[in-house]
């Protein structure tokens, strides 16, 4: 992986903006600082500003794990395009697709709430109801590994087989065959008429846009991370506010070369006219 601000990271960075680019990016641990409360989550004042002032540019849009509602109501309308539930709510999400994603869900929430409520207790997990999708938590996890696998192994009884994306002491669980952030990031990419997508993440439920084969060039990670797909990386959450400002100085010094080389032209014309 490369680091972001190095010189190479800087000079793809410039390119970028020359070109028609959808800049997507996840929410928590990415926008918003990972927090023990996800209820308490928030972008922070800077964050905002700087997404706006992006936002106001360039196509941007926000991928998240989080329900759509949850998402919108911490991000105050900052960008126009908002994609949750990993990819399952989607502007894009036809009413047939999230019907049946709800009843699955119904389902196993059911089963998981009588059959399986005791072992759920004994691995300190604890199920978020995402309406479209389920989230297992066990953030306070002594044998975190052990308790991924339990959990596997009880995801694996439900009916239909639900597809599993982890996360940070986390176990997302999706209806078979719909979500993931990498085709919803991508076809709103398509829709918006982009030819490119940026996206930026920190956790393994990113790397479904990393490995896209089409459409992604510039993938982004927080933090280095041997087995990621993302080609470049940022050492903390705290430089994404340096991605915002230099994606805008960015445009600045495209607008103010374009002026110029406009002016030069008329220039040009003006004394093309006199003789």
């Amino acid at each position: 992986m490369t680091y972001l601000f190095s010189d190479e990271g800087r000079c793809a960075l410039r390119t970028l903006t020359s070109r028609p680019i959808l800049y997507a990016f996840d929410f928590d641990g990415t926008l918003a600082r990972i927090s023990p409360d996800r209820d308490t989550v928030r972008l922070s004042q800077s964050i905002y500003d700087g997404l706006s002032e992006l936002a106001n540019r360039l196509p941007c849009a926000i991928v998240s794990g989080r329900a759509l509602n949850d998402l919108a109501s911490r991000v105050d309308g900052v960008v126009p395009h908002l994609i949750g539930n990993h990819g399952l709510e989607s502007p894009l999400t036809t009413p047939a697709t999230l019907i049946r994603a709800e009843t699955i869900c119904q389902g196993w929430v059911k089963r998981l709430g009588t059959d399986f409520i005791q072992p759920l207790k004994n691995y300190g997990a604890e199920v978020e109801n995402k309406r479209y999708t389920l989230t297992l938590h066990y953030p306070g996890a002594d044998e975190p590994a052990r308790v991924r696998t339990a959990l596997v192994l009880l995801l694996d009884q439900l009916t239909p087989t639900p597809r599993l994306i982890f996360g940070k002491a986390s176990v997302n669980v999706l209806p078979p065959g719909e979500g993931g952030k990498g085709p919803a990031a991508l076809a709103l990419m398509h829709h918006l008429r982009q030819t490119g997508l940026f996206f930026i993440g920190d956790d393994e439920t990113d790397e479904d846009v990393f490995e896209l084969s089409e459409g992604l060039v510039m993938g982004v990670r927080v933090g280095p991370h041997e087995k990621s797909q993302a080609r470049y990386f940022i050492n903390d959450q705290g430089e994404i506010k340096d991605i915002l400002r230099f994606l805008s100085d960015c445009i600045d010094r495209t607008q103010e070369s374009s002026a110029s080389g406009e002016s030069d032209v008329i220039g040009t014309e003006k004394h093309a006219d006199d003789h």
